[in-house]
């Protein structure tokens, strides 16, 4: 059975920035959902990270510090419940979907050392399945944003643009169905999806950074490496 008829669960992460390494999780959303829709929360909990909460991720999620405060948990116990619920769902043998890995990934890798929790499944044995990097292989020259609001809205996928883990979660999970639905040769399995991401990744960053180059852009290249481990 290929793997967009088949049960996933899907990870989305609400942070304090954009930076992998500096940025602190301020809500996780940990789903598991079954082919029907039907789904089941297995982590999904604000964070209160203990650093200020900027205005833009309020502005953006609607989450205030007040929120935080209220019902923020405590970093490492978060955390540490949402470790352990990856490392369950990879033995089992569920995909995981996450839009942008090579951001949520190491941010989750680096708030679980902060911590001084233990460490994510390698990738493979993991199973990420990224709509983002799908989206831009099959569909590599279409113009415009390749958020997961523009990306969902262009594959028809309801989303209700208030960026919450909850809800970004369902479109994201959503949206990995409806790709593999439209583009079959995304429907591999196991490792060999994870290596055609690992390609498709690498291929639009080096095409990515060739652009940047040719019109001499002011923006750094793109350095987002595909998860490993």
């Amino acid at each position: 059975m290929p793997w967009h008829d088949r049960p996933l669960a899907v990870l989305d992460l609400e942070a304090t920035g954009a930076d992998p390494d500096t940025a602190r999780i301020v809500e996780v959303g940990l789903f598991r959902v079954d082919a029907d829709g039907t789904s089941e929360a297995v982590v999904h909990q604000l964070v209160d990270p203990g650093v200020p909460l900027p205005k833009a991720v309020t502005d953006l999620t609607g989450i205030t510090p007040a929120d935080l405060a209220a019902a923020g948990g405590e970093p490492a116990a978060v955390l540490a419940a949402t470790g352990d619920a990856i490392r369950h769902l990879v033995a089992e043998g569920t995909p995981i979907v996450v839009y942008n890995a090579t951001y949520d990934w190491p941010l989750l890798t680096n708030e679980l050392a902060r911590h001084d929790l233990p460490a994510l499944p390698d990738v493979p044995p993991a199973v990420l399945i990224d709509p983002l990097v799908l989206d831009r292989y099959v569909d590599r020259y279409r113009p415009g944003k390749r958020t997961l609001t523009a990306v969902a809205s262009h594959y028809g996928v309801s989303f209700d643009d208030v960026h919450r883990a909850d809800v970004d979660a369902a479109a994201t999970v959503a949206l990995a169905r409806r790709l593999a639905e439209r583009y079959p040769e995304v429907r591999l399995d196991g490792p060999d999806l994870v290596a055609f991401q690992q390609r498709a990744h690498e291929q639009w960053k080096a095409s990515f950074n060739d652009y940047l180059r040719r019109i001499r852009a002011a923006r750094p290249p793109a350095t987002e490496v595909w998860p490993t481990g």
